[in-house]
This record gives structure tokens, C-alpha cells and sequence, in this order.
């Protein structure tokens, strides 16, 4: 057997399942992460009998990126796969969030996903999601003030909804490092696209992938391995504690009333809350914070004290907690 088979061989064995689908879109940038996705799915695809069509999204926010969508459309015709594209125009850089940030970019993004599969026919959206990109979504959230929700990291697959359109996303390559991929896209003669944003501290998660994880790695050789692994048993928990807290809401929730009758431990009524949030269309607003204001309303036995969340209100009443749709 070739190194390269062997190395294929390897990282296909380790891949993520991608659930139900027949026709599958891998979203490519160009960059190491996507192109080396890319082959490898060419073959899991080829395994499963699966059809395999490439994405690609230009964000119009540097000149280079033109020629980084040639590049793409001339490897997915090497491939011999359909390619599907858009471009951001002066109209999509409009709206709440700066044009450019992290935040209008998976916006943009991910509309962009929406769009395309319905024009390709395609069931789920792959992208190249690393376990450095794991480990690196587990540092920012802690460092931004996480729950338990945000701890778990990626999910390997998971249904959004943008642009008022469905989608589905798998993140296939969680279990395998950059590193892994680099040698990989060596042995099989394959180059890429250098997006030199991507050196740019200016963007936290460039400033946790070239300052802290370095430092982590360094301290503790494994790190980001470990950090993903934590990642993995946190959500499962996560999700032990979700159905938990959805079976209690169904239970004690009637309407906008939750009765408290019950305590539950300290875990399990922050996720109750949590899912509470959600479900009024407040999950924007979902933040450590926010969800102890509102357990101060559950354990404390006290009527007439509120939290406000936007144009909501969550107010003490006897043995309720009431929402309201305005402020009193």
C-alpha cells in the first residue's frame, strides 16, 4: 500500500458521519482545511455512493478572492464535479452588523449555503472544520463567558435556519488536525490558496490560533486533542441535560407561565431557562448573566421582581414566572 493510500486511509477512517443524504455540497475556500476536505469526501462519496457537488462563497472583500473562486472552479472541473457560486454585491454588505466582521461573513455565509442547495439539489452543506477549529471555538467561548452550551464547541452536524431557508451543515473533519491535513494535500501533490486575512490579528480567533493555542501546545504537548475531547464529552452531557430541561418545561410550562412547585438543581433550571429563551425568540439575547437575573426569580421566594430582555418581561408572581410581550 502507498504512503498516500495509507494517509487517505487513515483520515477517512476517522471522518464524522454525515447522517441521511444522497447528494452532498462541500463547501471550498480554497484553503488547506476545504481543499483537503474536498478530497477526501471525493472518496467517502465514491464509498457511499453518494453524489458530490463543490460550493463557494466570495465575500467581495479582497481583491485576491476572484481569482481564489477560478481557482476552486478550476479544481472542482478537474474533479470532474458541478460547481455553484455567489458573490457578495454593495446590497448584501448592508444590515445590522459591520460588513467584514466574523458575525456578516457566516451570515452572508450561510444564506449564500440556503440559496445553493436549493439550485444544486444538494441534501447538507460539508465544511472544513478542523480539530484546530474546535479547540479554538472551545478557547474564545470560554474566554467570552460560555455556558455549558457554548463549552461543547462544533457540532459535527447540525439544521440552521437562514435567510428563511433550512439548512443542514456537517462538519466532517473534527477529528483531524490541520496538521494532518497539510501532509496529506503533500503526499497527494495538491496546493492551495493562502487567504492572508488569516494572519490578521485583528479577528479573535486569529489572535487564540497564532498566540494562545501555540502557548497551550507548548505547555502541554496534546493540548488541542485534549480541549477537543473535552469538547465531545461536554456535549453529550449537554444533550443529557437539553432533554432533561425540555421534558421539564413541558411538564411545569403553560403558556407563557413556568410553575415553580419544583427546584431543580442549578444546572438544570440555567437550562431550562436557556431553552425557555429560545423558544420566546430570545436567543440572541441568551447570556450567562441574563439566565442567572432570571434564576434570581426561581429561587429567591419573592413577588413583583422582573428581569427585561428586549421587549419582554419576566416577571415573580406567587409560584410563577410569568412572560409578558412589554415592560410593566
Amino acid at each position: 500500500m502507498s504512503k498516500l493510500k495509507s494517509i487517505q486511509q487513515s483520515l477517512l477512517s476517522r471522518i464524522e458521519p454525515s447522517g441521511e443524504a444522497l447528494v452532498i455540497s462541500a463547501a471550498v475556500s480554497g484553503g488547506v482545511d476545504s481543499v483537503a476536505m474536498l478530497l477526501l469526501l471525493q472518496h467517502y462519496c465514491r464509498m457511499k455512493k453518494l453524489r458530490l457537488c463543490v460550493f463557494h462563497v466570495d465575500h467581495g472583500l479582497r481583491e485576491s478572492s476572484v481569482d481564489d473562486r477560478r481557482w476552486v472552479e478550476e479544481l472542482a472541473n478537474k474533479l470532474g464535479l458541478d460547481f455553484y457560486w455567489r458573490r457578495a454585491v454593495e446590497a448584501d454588505k448592508a444590515g445590522a452588523e459591520r460588513p467584514g466582521s466574523e458575525a456578516w461573513a457566516r451570515r452572508f455565509r450561510y444564506e449564500c449555503f440556503a440559496q445553493l442547495l436549493e439550485e444544486s439539489g444538494a441534501d447538507l452543506v460539508a465544511t472544513g472544520h478542523t480539530a484546530d477549529d474546535q479547540a479554538e471555538t472551545v478557547i474564545m467561548r470560554m474566554l467570552r463567558g460560555c455556558g455549558i452550551a457554548g463549552a461543547g464547541g462544533i457540532r459535527s452536524r447540525r439544521r440552521i435556519s437562514a435567510g428563511g431557508k433550512q439548512l443542514r451543515l456537517w462538519r466532517p473533519l473534527l477529528k483531524l488536525t490541520r496538521n494532518e491535513l497539510v501532509d496529506y494535500l503533500a503526499e497527494n501533490r495538491q496546493d492551495w490558496r493562502e487567504d492572508e486575512t488569516n494572519r490578521s490579528e485583528v479577528f479573535f480567533r486569529n489572535l487564540v490560533r497564532h498566540r494562545i493555542m501555540p502557548l497551550f501546545n507548548q505547555a502541554a504537548p496534546g493540548a488541542t486533542q485534549h480541549i477537543v475531547a473535552l469538547a465531545d464529552e461536554t456535549q453529550q452531557l449537554h444533550t443529557f441535560l437539553q432533554r432533561s430541561a425540555a421534558a421539564f418545561l413541558r411538564k411545569y410550562k403553560d403558556g407563557n407561565s413556568l410553575s415553580l412547585k419544583r427546584k431543580p438543581p442549578t444546572a438544570l433550571r440555567h437550562e431550562v431557562i436557556r431553552l425557555w429563551l429560545i423558544e420566546a425568540a430570545l436567543g440572541e439575547a441568551v447570556n450567562r448573566a441574563l439566565i442567572r437575573q432570571i434564576d434570581e426569580l426561581w429561587i429567591k421566594n419573592s413577588g413583583g421582581r422582573r428581569v427585561v430582555c428586549q421587549k419582554k418581561t419576566f416577571c415573580r408572581c406567587g409560584r410563577t414566572i410569568v412572560l409578558t410581550d412589554c415592560c410593566l
